[in-house]
């Protein structure tokens, strides 16, 4: 009964390392340069009308020399102190587009994020432009290559149903733009007495 237990135990921890760190998982690389930049939503899956956002982790893209180096080196370091980072994203859904820049999370060098409700489900296009130190940027990514969560819709999510708790929206609006009418009638007769 004990290796039972400890079969479910080690069981149910792999599985919670493996849900913790999916999100991590579902993003897309490149090498830019001389950095890695690896690129995908803030929180994944994304879901319609809820906020997100884009974000970005760089690194730099070490030979095996370097890498022993820089483990010999103090880790609390800045690895971009003195490089000036400046990287804005051009969202695309459809045929509309607009442009974020991109800034600095708080305390973690090489992350950076922008704030995004996407109001439709579907797949976003990214194109990431700009500069790490004298590297220019200029990168597209999409959610349509797999690489990191298309937008869902939020009724996969969405419980109770709307239309459980009160019918359809367009029969409220009509009921609610009959109660205003019959109460500016109302207002009107109030004026017409005094």
């Amino acid at each position: 009964m004990n290796r039972n237990r400890l079969v479910i135990v080690i069981a149910l921890v792999l599985l919670a390392l493996t849900i913790s760190f999916a999100p991590l998982l579902a993003h897309e690389g490149r090498e830019v340069g001389e950095y890695s930049v690896v690129f995908g939503w803030r929180n994944e899956p994304a879901i319609a009308g809820v906020i997100n956002g884009p974000e970005v982790f760089i690194e730099a893209a070490h030979s095996e020399e370097a890498t022993a180096e820089a483990d010999h080196d103090d880790e609390e370091a800045n690895p971009f102190e003195g490089i000036e980072i400046n990287l804005q994203v051009e969202v695309t859904f459809g045929d509309q587009s607009m442009t974020l820049p991109l800034y600095q999370a708080f305390g973690e060098p090489g992350h950076f994020i922008a704030d995004l409700i996407p109001a439709l489900p579907g797949d976003y296009t990214f194109h990431l432009t700009g500069n790490i130190g004298d590297i220019p940027v200029d990168e597209t990514f999409s959610s349509a290559d797999g690489q990191f969560s298309t937008v869902e819709p939020a009724s996969d999510i969405t419980f109770p149903s709307l239309d459980a708790v009160g019918g359809d929206a367009a029969a409220r609006i009509e009921a609610l733009e009959a109660r205003i009418a019959a109460l500016e009638a109302l207002v009107a007769e109030i004026q017409a007495g005094q």
